[in-house]
C-alpha cells in the first residue's frame, strides 16, 4: 500500500551539525577568534580552547548549536540574582566547553568535557522558549558552562524567549572581547559575573586568563547598557581571601560601578585540580561581607553557606529587612514595587509587585516534551531565526493518508533531462538566494514538470561538507513544484544554517534527489532488516509523535548495513536504536535517485557533474 506522508521542511541526514560561527577573521593560512580575549589561531581543523570553536574549511563554526548538558528550574536567587525579580523561577541550561581553566572549576566534569556527545540533549531555540511558557518560568538562564563560548545559540534562544515574553540571563565570567560583546549583551536582560579575584596572578595562574577584560565587561556593563548585574567573588582559602585583597576589589567596585551593584562572596568547595584546600570558612565571607559593607557597598550578600541574615536585602535608608531569605526560600516581603515599605527609599533591580513563589526546587525538565515539529522528525542542530514557522507543519496523527497506488511511480531520466533539473534547480537557487525571479532553462523542464513524485530535495555542498539541504517529502505533488520548494527552503530556511550568499554561488556543489514510491513496510521485528535495501530505499519512521526520516544515500555515504540504517533512522528520531524492532513503530520506506550539478554564480552557465 503507498501512502502520503505529511510534506516535511526537511534536512538531509547527513552527520553535520556544526553551526557558522561569529567574532572571526583570518590571518594567512589560519582563522583567528575575535570572541574572547584569547583570540585562538586555527589552522584547518583546529578547535580553541573552549573547545567548542572549530576552523573547518577555514570558517569558523560552532559545535555545540543546539546541544545541551541538561535543563533545570532553578530559583533565580540560585544564580545568584537577589535583585532580579525576586522569588521567580529560571530555565537553566549550559553545554559544553569554557575559555578558561580555572583549577578550582566546581561544573568541570561539563565544563572541560570534550565528551559533546555524550552529553548532550538535544534543544533548539525555539523549543527552550516554548518550555519556559509552558512551565511558567520568568526567564532563562544561560549557565553551568560560560554561554560567550557558545555566544551565537545563546542569542538565538534569547531572541526566542524574548519574544515569547521570557526574560534573559547570562551567569558568565565576563571574559569576551570588544567587538563581541555588544551584540551578545544587547539580547541580556540579566547578568551574573564572576569576578573570580582582584589580581593577575591569581587570573593568570589559576584560570589561565586574565583580569583586565573582565573588569573592562563590568565598567562597559554599567556605563554602556541597561542590563542589570551583580558580582560574584568565589572566595578560596589561600589563594583569594585576604582583607587586602577584598578592600581593594570592593574599592574598583565603588568607583567603576557604583554602590548599589549586590556583591555576593561565596563559599568554596574543593574539586577539579584544588582539591587541597578546604572549604571556605563561614567567618571568611562574614568578613568579606563587613569590610565591603564599610567600605560602603549597599548589598552584599554570603552564599553556599547557611546564613539567612547574611543572604537577606535590607534597606540602605532605613536598615530594615525587605526580603529575606533563607537559602533561596523567600520570607517577608517588604518592597512596594521597587521602592521600602517602611521609609519610601528607591531599591535598585528588576521588581513587580508581588514576589514570586517558586521557593528552593530544583526540578530537571526532558525537553523532549517540548520539541518542535522540525525537531521530532529532523533532529537537526538548529534553531535560528530563520526557521520560520511557514512549512513546520505536520500532522499530530501517526495514521497517514493513503495515495492513489499509480501516483509517484519512478521513472526514469535521459542525459538531457537530467541537466534541466540539475540546471533548474540550480537557478531556483541562485534566484531564492538573490531575491529575485528565476528564469527557467525550460518551463516544461523536458517534460518532467508534471510528472508526479513524492518529494525532492536539494542539498548544497561546499568542498564536500553540507552547507544545507531541504526538501519535501510525502504528499504526491508535480516534480517541478516539489522543486520549487524544495530549493527555496534550502537557500532561505535550512534552520541549521544561514541563509546562502551571493558570494557563495560559485563554490557551491549541488544535489537533487527525487523521491518515488512511498509505502508502509509491512514486516515486523527483525523481518524488517529483509524487507529494506541499502542503496535503494529511504526511510521514515513513526512512533510516539515522533518522526525521523534520512535519504536513500545516507547508509551508503556512511558504510552501514540495513540493520544499522533501521537503527540510524530510530536515532535521528529521537528514540531507541532498537525502537524499529517493536510493532508499535511505522516504518515506512521509499525510492529515490540523486543527479549531481553545480550552483554558479548568478549569470554564468551550470552545468551537471556526472
Amino acid at each position: 500500500m503507498t501512502v502520503a506522508l505529511p510534506v516535511l521542511p526537511a534536512s538531509d541526514a547527513g552527520d553535520t551539525e556544526l553551526y557558522p560561527g561569529r567574532w572571526w577573521h583570518r590571518d594567512g593560512q589560519r582563522i583567528v577568534c575575535d570572541l574572547c580575549p584569547r583570540r585562538c589561531e586555527l589552522k584547518a581543523g583546529d578547535r580553541g580552547f573552549c573547545f567548542v570553536r572549530q576552523n573547518v574549511d577555514d570558517e569558523m563554526v560552532l559545535t555545540t548549536f543546539g546541544k545541551s548538558t541538561g535543563f533545570c528550574i532553578d530559583p533565580i536567587e540560585k544564580k545568584p540574582l537577589n535583585h532580579f525579580y525576586p522569588g521567580t523561577s529560571v530555565l537553566s541550561f549550559g553545554t559544553a566547553g569554557c575559555n578558561l581553566g580555572c583549577k578550582f572549576c566546581q561544573n568541570w566534569d561539563i565544563s572541560k568535557s570534550r565528551e559533546i556527545e555524550r552529553l548532550s540533549e538535544r534543544a533548539f531555540p525555539e523549543d527552550i522558549a516554548r518550555a519556559c511558557h509552558s512551565l511558567g518560568c520568568k526567564s532563562v538562564a544561560f549557565t553551568y558552562n560560560d554561554p560567550v563560548i557558545w555566544a551565537e545559540y545563546a542569542i538565538e534562544t534569547a531572541k526566542a524567549c524574548r519574544a515569547a515574553g521570557i526574560k534573559t540571563v547570562a551567569v558568565t565570567a565576563g571574559y569576551i572581547t570588544e567587538e563581541a560583546r555588544g551584540e551578545f549583551y544587547e539580547h541580556m536582560d540579566a547578568a551574573n559575573v564572576d569576578l573570580k579575584a582582584f589580581t593577575e596572578e591569581f587570573y593568570y595562574k589559576i584560570t589561565l586568563s586574565h583580569l583586565q577584560p573582565v573588569l573592562d565587561t563590568l565598567k562597559w556593563l554599567k556605563a554602556e547598557t541597561d542590563v542589570w548585574f551583580e558580582i560574584t567573588n568565589l572566595v578560596i582559602p589561600q589563594a583569594n581571601d585576604n582583607d587586602d585583597e577584598f578592600r581593594r576589589m570592593c574599592e574598583w567596585v565603588l568607583d567603576n560601578v557604583g554602590d548599589r551593584v549586590p556583591v555576593h562572596f561565596t563559599a568554596f568547595h574543593p574539586d577539579f585540580r584544588m582539591r587541597d584546600r578546604e572549604h571556605t570558612p563561614p567567618e571568611t565571607l562574614n568578613r568579606a561581607r563587613e569590610i565591603a559593607l564599610g567600605m560602603g557597598l549597599k548589598h552584599v550578600y554570603t552564599g553556599n553557606v547557611d546564613d539567612a541574615s547574611r543572604q537577606s536585602t535590607y534597606c540602605p535608608g532605613c536598615g530594615k529587612v525587605l526580603i529575606e531569605r533563607n537559602w533561596y526560600e523567600l520570607g517577608a516581603y517588604a518592597l512596594d514595587g521597587d521602592r521600602c515599605s517602611h521609609c519610601g527609599e528607591q531599591i535598585q533591580g528588576r521588581f513587580e509587585e508581588r514576589p514570586g513563589t517558586w521557593g528552593r526546587r530544583r526540578q530537571p525538565v526532558d525537553m523532549r516534551r517540548f520539541a518542535s515539529a522540525h525537531a521530532q522528525i529532523a533532529q537537526s542542530a538548529a534553531g535560528s531565526p530563520r526557521a520560520r514557522t511557514r512549512g513546520l507543519e505536520v500532522q499530530s496523527s501517526t495514521r497517514e493518508p493513503e495515495m492513489a497506488n499509480d501516483a509517484a511511480v519512478a521513472f526514469e531520466l535521459d542525459e538531457r533531462q537530467r541537466e534541466l533539473l540539475t540546471d533548474t534547480a540550480g537557478e531556483l537557487v541562485r534566484a531564492a538566494t538573490l531575491d529575485r525571479k528565476p528564469n527557467l532553462p525550460d518551463a516544461a523542464l523536458g517534460g518532467l514538470a508534471e510528472r508526479t513524485v513524492a518529494g525532492t530535495f536539494v542539498t548544497v555542498k561546499r568542498q564536500g561538507h553540507l552547507r544545507s539541504c531541504c526538501g519535501t517529502f510525502g504528499t504526491a505533488m508535480p516534480l517541478l513544484e516539489s522543486l520549487r520548494q524544495s530549493a527555496r527552503r534550502t537557500a532561505t530556511d535550512d534552520p541549521r544554517f544561514p541563509p546562502l550568499s551571493a558570494t557563495e554561488l560559485p563554490h557551491l556543489d549541488l544535489d537533487v534527489w527525487v523521491l518515488f514510491q512511498p509505502e508502509v513496510v509491512a514486516e515486523r521485528g527483525e523481518d524488517r532488516i529483509d524487507a529494506v535495501t541499502v542503496g535503494r530505499h529511504g526511510l521514515q519512521i513513526v512512533s510516539d509523535g515522533r518522526r525521523g526520516l534520512l535519504l536513500p544515500g545516507v547508509p551508503v555515504d556512511h558504510g552501514w548495513d540495513a540493520e544499522e540504517f533501521l537503527n540510524q533512522v530510530c536515532i535521528k528520531a529521537g528514540l531507541a536504536p532498537t525502537a524499529w524492532k517493536d510493532d508499535s513503530t511505522t516504518l515506512y520506506r521509499f525510492a529515490g535517485e540523486a543527479y549531481h550539478g553545480r550552483i554558479a554564480e548568478d549569470g554564468a552557465e551550470a552545468r551537471p557533474l556526472y
